[in-house]
């Protein structure tokens, strides 16, 4: 729990004096003890037990400690592997050995050793050496999200990443009733190639267990309702995850708490507001916004019904690409496209051509119109009948890129159209881009149409323009930025696609 800057704060309830050796630090702090008594929250690094033995495993370093105890890197001696081993704080370096917190914190460990995924550090063994409890786990090279952040905002296609992985481990955890309880950048660790794996379940309870005296967690982290005293729940953790991608995206906390005792910080963490950038970068969508302030709403109802909302959401925001492709391949793409809806266009259009002709044959003989032949006046009719359906093709076209379907073009050379930060283009603009693209299949839909009518001059004046309309959408691409005018015009842009490999 963050305490003020002196490490020290005072119980409004029984007026307890609490001292704290650091800040932002994990612990459990039960209220209204012996009036004016103090009571020393100590993080400091205790003693250290390298070389000790707890059962088959031996504590070869320390590498790190927390509110609940400390973590050694160890040698399981029965596999000669290394293991990371949490041994629970003893009653000298401030912890507690009751019965009741010591099988509490084993009953966690044999929850989250349940919880069987690939985004949570996973639990080898849980026992006891002469009383004393502990438990080995992964080892992993780390570091962690804290760590990574240090040096400023983490890249948006990383956040959404990282993101998509934890709220995966949440959702199973709360499948099986488990709520970590303190979710926050310290407790996600690399596990290698950008995977990260949520660990220290030291708080996590299940849910609708037994209430828990006090409030537990990261007064930075933790969900306004758990300050009233309300019990952790799958939504606190969601508030917890919102400030830890806040932080993660923007390289900061959400808000700062302030107060010079612990009531006070915990009545003004109820009311502080949200401070997102007052200018938003240009590196972050501004769809991500919606999502951080739904997760960091400030009553339980207004966040996600379930973890499963959140992820279509984060799956929505996710790159599908960031890598641009090739000239080559978007030419020879584009060159598909415009084949094939040549060739859905053809049986469209030549009827209107033989329409004309037979009119053109009959006018140079001199028959009037009224003169022809039943059966041919019908024909010719019923041929600029269905010339006049040309436009249905283009207008397909931009249907199936209104609901997402890639062209055969994109699907053949493994494309993807996305935004400047590599998510899916907007419907609205992936239509106006298909309209743009497909220009001279348009103007020539309506020439076919205007032949059909009859209106022969329109052929005239439509003819060319097609080619000069193709020409300026396709020429860009000989500068600088190698676009075309409509990924110019739109901000899209074609990468290639590597959604398979993210998800």
């Amino acid at each position: 729990m963050q305490l003020p800057v002196d490490g020290q704060g005072t119980c409004a309830n029984c007026g307890r004096r609490i001292t704290l050796s650091g800040l932002d630090a994990t612990q459990t702090v039960s209220f209204c003890s012996e009036v004016g008594s103090t009571t020393t929250l100590q993080l400091a690094s205790g003693s250290d037990r390298s070389g000790e033995e707890l059962g088959h495993f031996r504590l070869i370093s320390k590498l790190g400690h927390g509110g609940m105890g400390a973590v050694y890197r160890a040698l399981d001696e029965s596999l000669q592997r290394f293991v990371a081993v949490k041994v629970m704080r003893s009653p000298t370096d401030g912890g507690s050995s009751s019965a009741r917190q010591v099988t509490r914190l084993l009953d966690e460990a044999v929850a989250q050793a349940r919880l069987n995924h690939p985004n949570v550090v996973t639990i080898y063994y849980v026992g006891r050496a002469k009383e004393e409890p502990f438990f080995a786990m992964e080892l992993l090279p780390g570091p962690t999200l804290e760590v990574l952040s240090r040096d400023g905002p983490l890249p948006y296609e990383d956040v959404i990443h990282y993101a998509r992985q934890i709220s995966g481990a949440l959702r199973e955890a709360d499948r099986l009733g488990l709520v970590h309880g303190d979710i926050k950048s310290s407790n996600l660790i690399l596990a290698g190639d950008k995977t990260v794996k949520l660990g220290d379940f030291g708080l996590a309870k299940m849910e609708h267990s037994s209430p828990t005296q006090g409030i537990s967690g990261t007064l930075s982290y933790m969900a306004p309702e758990l300050a009233d005293g309300g019990e952790p729940s799958a939504k606190s953790d969601m508030y917890s995850l919102g400030v830890t991608l806040f932080e993660l995206t923007f390289g900061r906390r959400p808000y700062t708490v302030f107060g010079s005792t612990l009531r006070e910080q915990l009545d003004n963490h109820r009311g502080v507001e949200v401070e997102f950038p007052e200018k938003w970068p240009n590196t972050v969508p501004a769809r991500w916004r919606v999502v951080l302030e739904r997760l960091l709403a400030k009553s339980p109802d207004d966040r996600y019904d379930d973890y499963d909302a959140l992820e279509r959401d984060l799956n929505a925001l996710a790159p599908v690409g960031v890598t641009n492709a090739g000239l080559l391949n978007r030419g020879l793409a584009y060159l598909v496209d415009m084949i094939m809806l040549g060739i859905l266009m053809l049986p469209l259009s030549l009827p209107a051509h033989f329409a004309s002709q037979i009119s053109a044959q009959l006018t140079a003989s001199g028959a009037a119109e009224s003169d022809w032949p039943g059966y041919l006046r019908i024909f010719s009719d019923r041929l600029a009948l269905v010339s006049v359906l040309a436009p249905i093709i283009p207008a397909a076209a931009a249907w199936a890129e209104w609901r997402g379907v890639r062209t055969l073009g994109r699907y053949l050379f493994q494309l993807r159209v996305v935004d400047a930060h590599g998510l899916r283009l907007e419907r609205r603009k992936r239509v106006l881009r298909s309209v743009i693209r497909f220009a001279p299949f348009w103007i020539g839909s309506v020439a076919v149409t205007a032949l059909a009518l009859g209106f022969d001059m329109a052929v005239f004046w439509f003819a060319p323009l097609d080619e000069i309309v193709l020409l300026v959408n396709t020429l860009p691409v000989l500068g600088p930025r190698r676009l075309a005018l409509h990924d110019r015009l739109l901000g899209s842009r074609v990468v290639l696609d590597t959604e398979a490999t993210r998800k």
